[in-house]
């Protein structure tokens, strides 16, 4: 039953959303960039782990960007086993690195330079490995959401992938990006092994 009603909400908020124009899409966006970066939990952040954007979501290639720009480290997730939802974060040092990979989504490329977040690898020691985020919290990760209440429950594209990482990384800054109109007016149906952001950010709040 809570799948059903999970599936009602996703169905109606997405029609919402792919309803806004790209003027209304790219206005939202640059309000919630705003936000994000006057923020301390993105200030103070170190590893910022961050989704590209597509379709009518939040656009997130300034936040890339910006985080670039200041010198933080960021990565960017890549599906490496879409079978059981699994995905890693890659290091990124352009957005140009991105391309179109599961389901049309922009994604970095695995190969032997590669640096993966909470994996050491030589000459990466600014890297975080999972025990650093013990003793240091600045990782931001910034998930991607199709709707949420006012709990901060989240409903996502139903893949699972950000609760299994989470899971393995419980230490990390959690934030949401999404525009009012994805708010449900009714409450999520939240289960054991889902992960609620602890901020959302809104164009409005």
């Amino acid at each position: 039953m809570d799948n059903i009603k999970k599936d009602s909400i996703r169905k109606e908020i997405l029609e919402k959303r792919n309803a806004l124009t790209i003027e209304e899409i790219r206005g939202k966006s640059d309000l919630i960039f705003q936000k994000l970066i006057s923020m301390d939990i993105y200030k103070n952040a170190r590893d910022i782990l961050i989704y590209a954007s597509m379709g009518s979501e939040v656009c997130t290639d300034e936040i890339i960007s910006d985080a670039l720009s200041v010198g933080k480290n960021v990565f960017c997730p890549k599906c490496t086993d879409t079978q059981n939802g699994i995905m890693e974060f890659i290091k990124i040092t352009d957005i140009s690195q991105l391309v179109k990979g599961y389901f049309g989504i922009h994604e970095p490329v695995i190969d032997e330079e590669s640096v993966i977040y909470g994996i050491e690898k030589a000459g990466c020691n600014d890297i975080q490995s999972d025990e650093d985020e013990m003793r240091d919290s600045k990782v931001l990760m910034i998930m991607p959401l199709v709707a949420y209440d006012a709990d901060n429950n989240r409903i996502g594209y139903k893949g699972g992938y950000y609760d299994r990482y989470l899971e393995k990384h419980p230490n990390m800054v959690t934030c949401a990006l999404a525009f009012s109109i994805q708010k449900s007016k009714e409450l999520i149906p939240a289960e054991a092994h889902d992960i609620k952001p602890q901020e959302i950010i809104t164009e409005e709040n």
